[in-house]
């Protein structure tokens, strides 16, 4: 989820070169209407939003995160039959709240901003309040609004960890079951064998494999291109499908299963695929049955697919702020929405525990306020164990948040198009905001 920081470097230089290509160098905040891109019939090279620079370049994610449909393969995730209105009883003095930004190292510093401010210094699209069933505050930019579908990124992985827990409490799986037993061809993968469901779920197996999007032969950029979601150059002999690239994945000999946690995306494959074959449904269907049908959803819900026509479970889910506002509602009742008990009380419960703090602390995100503060990892999930502020986090990269704080019956949706995948920066700036409203709120 973090990005390294000649990758952090590498991306404001890029976005700023871009950006001046585009004629609005003076206004790094661009949206994706003022840089003029996917405009005209057809639109100039320096304007053309296409695979190559779709899905972490700067500045043209801002377009790119509200379309990704029109550049990728995807499938749809099917409605309810009746939808239910999302409530609103709006509270606008959130937008007077002063906010303090956070620096380099994401700690928080005695500037003050308003909100609008900390909106456009995050590249904020959509960002939605929720308390208890009701949408108390809601803001959108860059040609966002309530029912448009944004990229979610990584938020995806903690559908797929809850779909996971979810077969669990099913009966389906054990948490203690080795993966092999599940999936026998990852017998040959040393970063699967010997490791049980709950560590690939909570990310504390073991394999070799760097995120770094900056590096060309990192394993993350293999894994792009092994899906179809960069051009490959033909410099690598690349699997031909995720199921042919999960099983050269090797253990990495320097920390054992369950030794520390370690955020690596083709861990959520895992997952995913687990989850499919003890269950027999894949997570579309899961994702519309299981719950958009009973939220009583109404807005366009897709999933991108590889190359293959695989879900991309790693990154995959593009939806609406409506959508996300349902879903958190049910997630702060205890898994009741509409009267009906969407996912047993006991899944959340276990969200909302956490994982093993120990494991996080050791492991390659403890860095900034969660290295500062207890963070844990659990089911896909990122969970803030500071007193007064628990929350459990689906969290993507560039800046995208469902941040649920079930002890004070609030949840914040946060989508964005950040020129950065990640840094402690912007985890600070995002989480001293949300602890801005929550007061706010809480206090009210």
């Amino acid at each position: 989820m973090k990005g390294l920081k000649k990758h952090i470097i590498s991306l404001l230089v890029g976005s700023t070169l871009a950006a001046g290509s585009l004629g609005v160098a003076a206004n790094e905040f661009a949206t994706a209407s003022e840089l003029g891109l996917m405009q005209g019939f057809p639109p100039t090279a320096e304007k053309m939003v296409d695979k190559s620079n779709a899905l972490f370049t700067p500045p043209f994610n801002r377009w790119s995160y509200l379309n990704m449909r029109s550049i990728y393969p995807s499938t749809g995730i099917e409605n309810a039959e009746q939808a239910i209105a999302v409530e609103r009883e709006i509270d606008n003095t959130i937008l007077a709240l002063g906010v303090n930004k956070a620096g380099e190292d994401g700690f928080q510093t005695d500037e003050v901003v308003d909100m609008k401010t900390y909106f456009k210094e995050t590249y904020t699209d959509a960002l939605v309040v929720v308390k208890g069933d009701q949408v108390i505050f809601e803001h959108y930019d860059n040609g966002m609004n309530a029912n448009h579908p944004h990229q979610m990124m990584s938020v995806t992985k903690s559908f797929a960890g809850l779909f996971g827990l979810m077969a669990v409490a099913d009966g389906k799986v054990k948490e203690s079951d080795l993966v092999t037993d599940v999936l026998p061809s990852l017998t040959a993968s040393t970063g699967f064998s010997g490791a049980t469901f709950g560590q690939v779920l909570d990310m504390t197996n073991s394999i070799d494999f760097s995120e770094d999007y900056a590096d060309p032969n990192s394993g993350i950029v293999q894994y792009a291109k092994v899906l179809g979601l960069m051009d490959d150059d033909g410099s690598a002999d690349i699997a031909n499908s995720i199921y042919d690239f999960l099983p050269t994945l090797k253990k990495d000999q320097q920390h054992e299963h369950g030794d520390i946690f370690h955020y690596q995306t083709p861990k959520t494959d895992v997952v995913n695929w687990l989850t499919n074959m003890a269950t027999g449904v894949s997570f579309q269907e899961n994702l519309a049955e299981r719950l958009w049908k009973k939220l009583g959803t109404d807005g366009e819900t897709y999933v991108l697919l590889d190359k293959n026509g695989t879900l991309f479970a790693g990154g995959g889910l593009n939806a609406t702020p409506n959508d996300l506002s349902r879903f958190a509602m049910m997630m702060l009742n205890d898994g009741v929405y509409n009267g009906e008990q969407v996912v047993a009380k006991e899944t959340i419960d276990k969200l909302a525990a956490g994982g093993d703090q120990q494991a996080f602390a050791n492991g390659t995100e403890a860095h900034g306020v969660m290295g500062e503060e207890p963070w844990s990892y659990r089911a896909q999930w990122w969970v803030r164990h500071v007193e007064g502020k628990e929350s459990f986090n689906a969290i993507g990269v560039h800046g995208q948040w469902i941040y649920i704080d079930k002890e004070r019956d609030i949840a914040i949706i946060k989508q964005s198009s950040q020129p950065v995948s990640s840094n402690d920066y912007f985890d600070g700036y995002n989480i001293s905001a949300f602890d801005a409203i929550i007061e706010h709120v809480t206090n009210k």
